[in-house]
């Protein structure tokens, strides 16, 4: 990397006096709010350049993780943020790096080597996702990689609580304190590879949903609100969109197939209280569910079996235009999923769009649960009526996954 700074943009001085403001309506608003709790295992440099790479558990990340560091701090978010109503076109002037999620985007990883060359320091999260359950997502390699070129300081954050505070999958937030840890502060050498860097990532930033405490002095309501939606079958007997919310107890979920009963608790565990339930964490219930329905999920075996159709609902699809808010809606039909391919059939025009599992680039779920299916060329969202967007995720993934090992 060369040593020559970079000079400072008309941008970039937007960007600091934005920065300067939101640390101050953070300061007296939302990191009270959240009950934020920094621990300081090592100190992060104030000036000069420096890679953070943290976790990812809570919507809170992105703004408490950087306010944690004590100076402006840019974030490589997802290009999909530029799309939130009223305020997308904002979130450069917050410092961020918008990136094409699940693609290679060199335009990003130039402005990240930009930033980094001027001395500031920028955050990235190297799962590349949101995490569901509180487990850390498998780190992405290219972050050993990314390390390795920039050949600066890598600052390493946990966020020990976000998976609590406020899951993913949750409609509400609960008053948890949000703890986020600087853990360490690396200066790799030529000598070490990107892999070893990868390595370190995942053992300093990783999370145990387990092992984590529930604070003091914390509480929640309306606990169970979002879990039937995430969890699209039941953990016990299996059978698909069987939970749902036990009427007048916001904190408890039942399935209607074995009349299981779980109250959920702020740690993120299903206690059982009813029927064949038994006690287990979201986690442990989530990948029960995922083992139940194999490596190659479908909905019908004979159905497949004739047709080679894994999943099918009614669904409205819609295109998303790079630089646009609102997606273009391209009708409302039925999706089907092939072994080799997506088939959209509109039914107002009998028209069909298909989608080669060759040309996919990407299989992901955006900001507001929004399932999107990346082309080179294109980006197509997914809405689908009678099954959820996670259980659909799911089969995509898997079903992708196959062909890509078959060619």
């Amino acid at each position: 990397m060369s040593n020559a700074a970079p000079s400072r943009t008309r941008d970039d001085v937007i960007r600091w006096g934005v920065w300067k403001m939101l640390w101050t309506i953070a300061v007296g608003t939302v990191a009270p709010g959240v009950r934020l709790k920094i621990v300081r295992h090592v100190k992060f440099p104030r000036r000069g350049p420096m890679l953070m790479v943290s976790n990812h558990p809570c919507p809170w990340d992105v703004m408490m993780v950087p306010f944690s560091n004590l100076r402006q701090t840019h974030i490589l978010g997802t290009d999909q943020l530029l799309r939130v109503p009223y305020f997308g076109w904002m979130m450069p002037y917050f410092s961020m790096i918008p990136f094409k999620k699940g693609m290679k985007d060199p335009a990003a990883l130039i402005e990240v080597e930009r930033r980094i060359r001027r001395g500031d320091a920028v955050l990235v999260f190297p799962e590349g996702d949101r995490t569901w359950t509180g487990r850390t997502n498998p780190i992405k390699p290219g972050i050993g990689r990314m390390a390795k070129r920039l050949g600066v300081p890598v600052g390493f954050v946990r966020v020990s609580t976000g998976h609590m505070q406020w899951p993913r999958w949750a409609k509400y937030p609960r008053s948890i304190p949000l703890v986020i840890e600087h853990v360490a502060l690396k200066h790799y050498g030529d000598e070490v590879s990107a892999e070893q860097i990868t390595e370190d990532v995942a053992k300093y930033v990783s999370v145990d949903p387990y092992q984590v405490q529930i604070p003091p002095r914390s509480f929640g309501s309306r606990l169970a609100y979002g879990l039937p939606e995430f969890m699209w079958a039941c953990p016990q007997c299996f059978g698909r969109s069987s939970l749902e919310l036990v009427p007048n107890d916001d904190d408890s979920v039942s399935c209607n197939g074995c009349n299981a009963r779980w109250r959920v608790d702020l740690a993120c565990w299903l206690r059982g209280e009813g029927g064949p339930a038994l006690d287990m964490h979201i986690d442990e219930a989530y990948q029960r569910v995922l083992e139940h329905f194999g490596e190659l999920p479908v909905l019908d075996n004979n159905r497949y079996a004739a047709d080679g159709v894994a999943i099918e609902c009614e669904a409205e699809l819609h295109q998303i235009h790079y630089g646009q808010v609102e997606p273009e809606a391209l009708g409302l039909g039925r999706v089907e999923v092939f072994r080799d391919r997506v088939r959209f059939t509109d039914h107002s025009r009998d028209e069909s769009i298909e989608i080669s599992f060759e040309h996919v680039r990407a299989v992901l779920l955006q900001v507001g649960n929004k399932l999107q299916i990346r082309t080179a060329e294109d980006n197509f969202q997914i809405s689908p009526i009678e099954h959820s967007t996670n259980m659909w995720k799911h089969f995509l993934d898997r079903h992708i996954g196959a062909y890509r090992s078959r060619n």
